[in-house]
C-alpha cells in the first residue's frame, strides 16, 4: 500500500503515483517545514525555529540532527533506527547537508536499508539525492 494515511484519507491523486519511498519523503519535508507549536493537536510535531538560536555551528548542527532523529522516530512510523549526520556542502557557505539512514519495513515484515540527503538553507528545507 503506498502513500501516508493521510494522503490516503484525502483521496489526493497525487500519493497513488508515489512509491512508498518517495511518500516518505514528502511526509518529512512536510513535518520539517513545520515548527514545532504549529499543530496544536501534536505540540512537538515538526521542528524547532531555528532562527532565534544564538548558538556557534557546530551546536547548530548537533540540534537539527537530534531534532531530526527525533522527529523521524516520533511521528514517521515506516522508519525504524533512525541516524542523522552531518554532510558538509563544499559549495554552500549558508546551506548544511545531512544523510538519513534508517531502514523501514518491506514486504514480509523484514527490514530494508533506506536513505536519503536533505538539506538546510535559509530556514527551509529541501531534498536530494
Amino acid at each position: 500500500m503506498s502513500g501516508s494515511l493521510f494522503e490516503r484519507l484525502t483521496g489526493s491523486e497525487s500519493y497513488a503515483h508515489f512509491d512508498e519511498d518517495e511518500s516518505i519523503r514528502q511526509h518529512l519535508l512536510r513535518m520539517f517545514i513545520t515548527r514545532q507549536g504549529a499543530v496544536s493537536t501534536l505540540p512537538e510535531y515538526g521542528l524547532p525555529d531555528l532562527n532565534d538560536l544564538r548558538q556557534s555551528r557546530s551546536e547548530l548542527v548537533k540540534l537539527i540532527c537530534e531534532s531530526l532523529e527525533h522527529s523521524i522516530a516520533a511521528y514517521e512510523p515506516r522508519l525504524q533506527n533512525v541516524e542523522v549526520t552531518y554532510r558538509p556542502l563544499s559549495d554552500a557557505t549558508f546551506a548544511l547537508g545531512f544523510h538519513i539512514d534508517a531502514q523501514k519495513t518491506g514486504a514480509g515484515e523484514e527490514l530494508l536499508p533506506w536513505q536519503w540527503n536533505v538539506y538546510f538553507e535559509n530556514d527551509k528545507f529541501r531534498g536530494g539525492g
